[in-house]
C-alpha cells in the first residue's frame, strides 16, 4: 500500500497483509503495521518496502507519479488507484473513484484478482497432464468426501481424467450414505494404490504425509486444504488456514470454473462445511459465509436429513466406526484432568482419528473449559485434537508453537490438531503432552 490517510487504515481493518510506504509510515510501524517512512514517490522507498516483490499495489496518494515509479520497478504487478477522482489513470489496472465505499470496492478487486489467478494456475497445472489421482485423507469425512468429487468435476471439465482414493475406511455411517448419495467409485486401500501410472496427483483436506497410509511416498503436485501449509512445494498449493472447511475453497473453484453445482453435490458440500464448522459455530471466515449463499439454494433438505440420519432411516445397524466414537468417548470422559483450565484426556489405542476429535468437541460442550485436548494411540502415531470456545486463543498456533518441534501441528482459532511419532515421545508421554502445552498457555494467558 503506497500511501495511507482514512482509507488505508480502513484497508488495513479488513486487511492486516499490506506493507505500507507513506510519510507516517513511523506511527503506523509503532501500531504494529508492516511499514516503511517515506515518500511513495521515491524509488528508494518502494524499493525497501519490497515494491518489485509485490503482486498487488495499491495507491492511495500522487497516483501518476507514484504509479510510474512503481511500473518501472515492477510492470507485472496488479495495481489499483484508489481515491482517483476519475475512472481512468492511465497505467492503472482498476481505479477505484472517491466514494465512501473506497476501501470495500479495493478490497472486492484485490480479491477478484486473487480469485482469477487462483483459477488460472490451477487450470495451468491440470491442463499439463491427462490423468490424476486425487487422494483423500485416510477415513475420509464429508467435507474431504464432497471436494473431491469437486475436484474430479473440475478435472473432468478441463479434459483431465481422474480417479478418487482414500486409505483406512468408509467410516461414520454418515461418511457411507453420503458416498451413497454421490454415487462415488472410489478405489480401496488394498492392494495398495500405484500411483505413478497418473500424471499428476491431488491431496485434498489435507497437506501432510500423516493423514495419509497410502500415499506416503506421493508428493503432490495439488494441494488443496484449510489445515496447515506443507513443507514441500507441489505446482499448485492453496492452503487457507483461515477458512472453515475445504469445500468452501472447492465451492468457489466450481464457480470460476463455471460448474453447475447440482443438487445432491451442493447437499454433500453444504454438510462438510457444517461438519467442519460444527454447525457454523467455529471458524467461520467471510468466504464460508460467501459458499453458503451459494449452496443454500441448491441443496437439497430431504437429502441432508438422510445423511444426517447417517441411513438409520433405511434399517440400517450402526457401523464399526460409530462404535468406536463412543467407546472412545467413553475413555475420554473417563480420563479427563483439568489443569489450569484446560481439560486433557489420554484415550489409549483407536481406530479412527474422527474419534478423537469428535471426543474434544463433546467434552467442551460438556465442561466449558478455555481449551480441551483429546489424544490418542493411531498405529505408531500420538494424535491430538484441541478445541477452543476463546477465538483470541487460537488453539491452532498454540498447537503449533508446542508440538512442532516433534511432529505436524496447526489449526484454526478454534480447532486445532497434532500428529506426533511415539518414537520422537518418552514411554510415558502424558506428562510431556501437558507441560508443552501448559507452557504455551501461559504465555498465551
Amino acid at each position: 500500500m503506497l500511501g495511507c490517510g482514512e482509507i488505508g487504515r480502513l484497508l488495513l481493518e479488513k486487511d492486516s497483509r499490506f506493507a505500507v510506504a507513506a510519510p507516517e509510515g513511523d506511527i503506523l510501524r509503532k501500531e504494529g503495521v508492516n511499514a516503511v517512512q517515506g515518500d511513495p514517490a521515491d524509488s528508494s522507498v518502494l524499493r525497501e518496502v519490497g515494491i518489485e516483490r509485490a503482486e498487488v499495489v495499491v495507491i492511495l496518494e500522487k497516483a501518476s507519479a507514484v504509479l510510474g515509479q512503481v511500473r518501472q520497478l515492477n510492470p507485472k504487478a496488479f495495481c489499483v488507484v484508489c481515491g482517483g477522482k476519475v475512472r481512468e489513470v492511465e497505467g492503472a489496472d482498476y481505479v477505484v473513484p472517491s466514494t465512501g465505499a473506497a476501501a470495500q470496492e479495493c478490497l472486492h478487486q484485490i480479491h477478484l484478482y486473487e480469485k482469477l489467478k487462483r483459477k488460472k494456475e490451477l487450470e495451468k497445472v491440470l491442463r499439463s497432464g491427462s490423468s490424476l489421482a486425487i487422494i483423500m485423507h485416510d477415513n475420509p469425512d464429508p467435507d474431504c468426501i464432497s471436494s473431491a468429487l469437486s475436484l474430479k468435476l473440475i478435472a473432468e471439465a478441463v479434459g483431465v481424467s481422474s480417479v478418487l482414493f482414500y486409505g483406512g475406511r468408509i467410516g461414520y455411517s454418515e461418511n457411507q450414505v453420503l458416498v451413497e448419495l454421490l454415487d462415488l467409485d472410489l478405489v480401496p486401500p488394498e492392494p495398495k494404490p500405484d500411483f505413478s501410472q497418473y500424471d499428476l496427483t491431488a491431496f485434498i483436506d489435507h497437506s501432510p504425509w500423516d493423514y495419509t497410509s497410502v500415499a506416503r511416498d506421493v508428493n503432490p503436485d495439488i494441494v488443496i486444504d484449510h489445515h496447515i501449509q506443507p513443507d514441500y512445494q507441489g505446482k499448485f498449493i492453496d492452503v487457507r488456514e483461515d477458512v472453515g472447511s475445504t469445500s468452501t475453497i472447492l465451492v468457489e473453484y466450481l464457480q470460476l470454473f463455471g460448474i453447475d453445482i447440482d443438487p445432491k453435490l451442493a447437499t454433500g458440500l453444504f454438510y462438510g462445511l457444517l461438519v467442519d464448522t460444527n454447525s457454523f459455530r467455529r471458524g467461520i471466515s467471510p468466504d464460508d459465509i460467501a459458499a453458503l449463499k451459494v449452496l443454500r439454494d441448491k441443496m437439497d433438505t430431504e437429502l441432508l436429513s438422510r445423511v444426517e440420519r447417517g441411513g438409520i432411516s433405511r434399517g440400517t445397524r450402526r457401523c464399526h466406526s460409530d462404535a468406536d466414537f463412543l467407546n472412545v468417548l467413553g475413555e475420554a470422559v473417563k480420563n479427563m484432568q483439568v489443569k489450569e483450565n484446560v481439560v486433557f484426556s489420554y484415550v489409549g489405542r483407536v481406530k479412527y482419528r474422527d474419534a478423537v476429535s469428535n471426543s474434544a468437541d463433546y467434552i467442551l460442550k460438556m465442561e466449558r473449559m478455555e481449551v480441551v485436548l483429546v489424544y490418542g494411540i493411531i498405529k505408531d502415531s500420538l494424535y491430538i485434537s484441541g478445541r477452543s470456545w476463546d477465538k483470541k486463543l487460537h488453539v491452532g498456533k498454540m498447537m503449533r508453537e508446542a508440538f512442532h518441534e516433534l511432529g505436524r501441528a496447526g489449526g484454526h482459532p478454534l480447532i486445532g490438531g497434532a500428529t506426533i511419532p511415539l518414537d520422537k515421545l518418552p514411554e510415558n508421554f502424558e506428562e510431556e503432552i501437558m507441560s508443552r502445552f501448559l507452557k504455551v498457555v501461559s504465555r498465551h494467558s
